[in-house]
This record gives structure tokens, C-alpha cells and sequence, in this order.
């Protein structure tokens, strides 16, 4: 399930440079950083990445996963510290009985 999350989280991240200048593409890597003091993406890029990854988790995924939840927000700097991180934080919350 974890490698199926990060093929998940690359296409996001495709989806994402789409829209982006060259330069500031986000690199297919799971230690790529997104949010906190050494992030790459500001916080419309940030609520970008949450929309496209919720879409492509219910459609790929076959589950779907909320994160602008107050859990997940919460602790923002964490779960979106990287690519890896956010794919953990998937694959946790996907391994609960409730998500959502």
C-alpha cells in the first residue's frame, strides 16, 4: 500500500508543477520539502496540494482521506514536512478503522 501512496503523491506532484514556473518544480523524492521553515510551497500551494491529493486518494486509492481536518492541521508542519512524511501519514490513516 505505502509504494501504491507514493506513485499517488507523484502524480500529485505532476498535477502540481503543471501549474508551477520551472524553477520552482517539486521534485518526485520522498525527502522533497513542502511546508515548514525549509518548504517549498506557500500556503496556496499548500491548499493545492491537499485538494489534489484528497481527489487522487478517493479515486486511486479507492478510499477516501480528509486532510484539512483539525487532526491533520493541527500538526501541519509535520504531516506535510515532506513527500515521504505526508505518504506515512497517509498510509496511517488509511490503516484506521474511521477515517474522515
Amino acid at each position: 500500500m505505502h509504494a501504491k501512496i507514493t506513485q499517488m503523491l507523484f502524480r500529485v506532484v505532476d498535477e502540481l508543477n503543471q501549474l508551477r514556473p520551472t524553477e520552482e518544480y517539486l521534485a518526485k523524492d520522498l525527502e522533497t520539502p513542502l511546508a515548514g521553515d525549509s518548504g517549498r510551497l506557500d500556503s496556496a500551494g499548500l491548499i493545492n496540494l491537499i485538494a489534489v491529493t484528497e481527489q487522487k486518494a478517493a479515486a486511486e486509492l479507492g478510499r477516501p482521506i480528509l486532510l484539512t481536518d483539525d487532526r491533520t492541521l493541527s500538526q501541519v508542519n509535520q504531516v506535510f514536512r515532506t513527500l515521504g512524511a505526508l505518504a506515512d501519514y497517509i498510509h496511517m490513516r488509511l490503516n484506521e478503522k474511521n477515517d474522515g
